[in-house]
């Protein structure tokens, strides 16, 4: 007896030639979608990324300086993408100025630099930068300045790295006075080196739930991050490997990471000024 073709059956039928359709899109999408390039097809081969990060010295007793360590910041995108590629991650610090001699020393052995912004060569950069977002200006609460423009030819504090600096220069007319951390531009900020502290917005906001920072206020208005600031740097030209990158950093911006990697960041760096006003220094 010939079997009776339902509605039921036509849903069935409908619903595998759609996930049929669907399997066939994926796999089509990743066909197109190249894999790792040279760099970091050695790193999966080798099991471990190994990257090059920001690296500073955390408030220490006056007298008992402590050693440099990774900038958490940096260390998390670099364990996202080590996530993502599959394999374990090694952090080798960088130390000094972006381009110094002992900077470039000790990135001579690492697949990628993830240190903020840098004067990165444009054949080895990823063309999306992994640190994107707001800055907000910090002044002191009785201080004449009520917008950015008005701390124009005036210094302004800001970490090693920052991918705001550029824009304090060109859009605010501001001089960056450049520190090797964000901690230690608050507490150049705190003495008086600078007339504004300018950080990531988070930064700004958890430092001014600080009782000790009730002397100061942040102005309105936002200074964007650059565009071309703080991007993943390839240890060699490598094409494939920069279009990868590129997507996971995608990833790492839509997803919540980097959110997530800010908020923390703001929670470090208040946690650290909160160490000044119980008597620790910044050494460096």
């Amino acid at each position: 007896m010939p079997s009776r073709w339902s509605p039921r059956h036509a849903a069935l039928a409908g619903g595998w030639l759609a996930a049929c359709a669907l399997a066939s899109v994926v796999a089509y999408a990743m066909a197109r979608v190249p894999g790792p390039g040279p760099v970091l097809a050695a790193a999966q081969a080798r099991g471990t990324l190994v990257v090059g990060v920001r690296q500073y010295a955390r408030p220490a007793p006056p007298k008992a300086p402590s050693a440099p360590e990774p900038d958490h910041f940096d260390v998390a995108a670099a364990q996202f993408l080590a996530d993502r590629l599959g394999v374990g991650l090694r952090v080798v610090g960088l130390p000094g100025e972006p381009g110094s001699a002992r900077w470039q020393a000790a990135a001579g052995g690492v697949d990628l630099v993830v240190a903020g912004a840098t004067a990165s060569p444009a054949p080895r950069a990823v063309p999306s930068p992994y640190a994107t977002g707001g800055a907000a200006l910090l002044v002191l609460r009785g201080s004449r300045y009520r917008r950015a423009e008005e701390l124009r030819g005036q210094p302004v504090c800001v970490a090693q790295g920052s991918p705001y600096a550029a824009g304090l220069a060109s859009a605010a007319g501001t001089v960056p006075k450049v520190y090797a951390s964000s901690i230690r531009a608050a507490s150049g900020f705190l003495a008086g080196e600078c007339q504004a502290l300018a950080d990531d917005e988070p930064v700004i906001a958890r430092l001014g739930t600080l009782p000790e920072w009730r002397f100061y206020r942040a102005l309105p208005g936002t200074i964007e991050a650059d565009a071309d600031g703080a991007r993943i740097v390839l240890s060699s030209p490598d094409s494939q490997s920069a279009a990868w990158l590129d997507r996971a950093v995608a990833d790492w911006r839509r997803h919540g990471a980097l959110d997530r990697a800010r908020a923390q960041r703001a929670g470090d760096v208040a946690y650290e000024a909160s160490q000044l006003q119980d008597g620790l220094v910044c050494h460096s």
